[in-house]
């Protein structure tokens, strides 16, 4: 038996991880129950524990099992790729990009074929066009004036042309959140019988919401499981005597969960993951403390695994992962405000923040932990796999 917690970063970057994750589930079941039959129940909520349940886009908060597929994303899930960009001449091969013709990073590389429209998006300051790191803050988005513009380009039927207002400059290609077909509201714990299900529920929306802006992943783990803790009805109905307990978290940003009673200035949203902990007079829980109080949900804390999706360098070399964390905490911690999106890794479509306290606390298991780049031109699905091989391994005959 496992049962099986997913965490999922609800902040407006996580559009395609929501949409990948939805759509690769199958093929992580596929290879869970590769050697046989495994007693599944899956459950999933969101890094938010600051929003309250209020709005019909606000879904999974505070530790709350998710019961709702989000139906749309928001105009920062346009298609787009990051470049550096001051004008929108300097976007204009893009489409190139997307068929593979080109490399991301050459402007001036040229293909055959009709183009579209693409726009640069861009900091105001020039001291704001890359960060420290080498990371751009700039980016061009793809315009578009029908779905079959999209479609033909991106090579997917259901991608829309999305036109959130009158000005066309604001319309963008966009792939939809996988819940077509999704009923209003699914079970908050899903099993063999519905595991059709976890598309609608892995979808937790996308928010923008000031309460959206730091991740607090473990925080969320906790309030969702603790017998004794907010939720503590929903813990009891999900944790099955005997069973495994299974935590993944996915996210493209550093963990920030606070201590009860602390809080974080606005300012440090951003890179809120290098606080201290309460251990040396900070705001941040222990990853240690974090690792305690999920075992303690097991009589055998053997039977606890931590997996994590997050983001780190993509160096081989351990010596050159060493420089790029060093050089991204630099970076992100640097003078200009806008330094603070700084990143460690990209793909199509996608960049994320280093997660050091997310590695922390998969390590923290052991053989038990694991931890995977969400950063990966491939998606979600090769994170996924080796997962749910790892998993697996560790449950046969247990």
């Amino acid at each position: 038996m496992i049962d099986m917690l997913w965490v999922i970063d609800s902040s407006p970057s996580m559009c395609a991880e929501q949409r990948d994750l939805a759509l690769s589930f199958p093929g992580f079941v596929a290879e869970l129950t590769k050697t046989g039959d495994v007693d599944l129940r899956v459950a999933v909520t969101s890094t938010d524990v600051l929003c309250d349940n209020d709005s019909v886009y606000i879904f999974a908060t505070q530790g709350n099992f998710n019961t709702v597929g989000a139906t749309q994303f928001p105009p920062p899930c346009q298609e787009r790729r990051e470049r550096l960009c001051m004008d929108d001449a300097a976007c204009a091969n893009m489409d190139c990009v997307v068929r593979g013709e080109c490399a991301a990073d050459d402007p001036d590389c040229t293909c055959a074929g009709e183009l579209g429209e693409w726009f640069c998006r861009h900091p105001g300051s020039d001291a704001c066009q890359t960060n420290p790191n080498g990371s751009v803050n700039s980016f061009c988005r793809r315009g578009c004036a029908t779905d079959e513009d999209c479609r033909q380009l991106f090579g997917a039927e259901d991608y829309l042309c999305q036109k959130p207002s009158h000005n066309t400059g604001d319309w963008g290609c966009m792939a939809p959140p996988a819940t077509v077909g999704c009923p209003a509201s699914v079970p908050p714990v899903l099993d063999s019988t519905n595991l059709d299900l976890f598309r609608c529920a892995v979808t937790v929306q996308i928010n923008q919401e000031k309460c959206k802006k730091y991740e607090q992943g473990m925080s969320a783990a906790l309030m969702a499981l603790e017998p004794d803790g907010p939720n503590g009805a929903q813990a009891t109905g999900f944790l099955r005597d005997g069973a495994w307990l299974v935590v993944v978290f996915v996210s493209d940003e550093g963990d920030c969960s606070v201590a009860p009673g602390r809080t974080i200035d606005e300012v440090d949203y951003e890179r809120c993951w290098f606080l201290p902990t309460t251990d040396d007079g900070g705001p941040l829980l222990p990853v240690a403390e974090v690792a305690a109080r999920l075992r303690a949900l097991r009589p055998d804390p053997g039977k606890v695994i931590v997996a994590a999706i997050g983001g780190d360098s993509l160096a081989t070399d351990p010596a050159q992962v060493a420089a790029d964390r060093q050089a991204f905490q630099a970076s992100l911690l640097g003078a200009e405000l806008c330094y603070q999106q700084s990143t460690i890794c990209g793909g199509d479509n996608q960049a994320a923040t280093w997660a050091p306290r997310t590695q922390a606390l998969a390590a923290a298991f052991g053989d038990r932990g694991v931890f995977t780049n969400i950063c990966n031109d491939a998606g979600l699905a090769p994170a996924l796999g080796q997962i749910a091989a790892a998993i697996a391994g560790l449950t046969a005959g247990r």
